[in-house]
């Protein structure tokens, strides 16, 4: 092996070993923020109101509850 191949590849791994702390910072940043983005999101949408149930017949009309 190539002295030059050894020295590419211990460089390569010494900077993935000293960037991979801020690269995992970065993507737990960027993860929070969607998921605060998604929650704004979802409070602000109004659920749609119920209707009561329509009744139709009343107590005089011989009706059961």
């Amino acid at each position: 092996m190539n002295y030059d191949v050894v020295s590419l590849v211990l460089a390569i791994a010494a900077a993935v070993r000293s960037f991979a702390p801020d690269v995992w910072f970065l993507v737990r940043r960027l993860l929070g923020a969607g998921v605060r983005i998604g929650a704004t999101a979802l409070s602000e949408q109004q659920p749609q109101p119920l209707a009561p149930p329509a009744t139709t017949a009343s107590w005089n009309e011989g009706g059961h509850r």
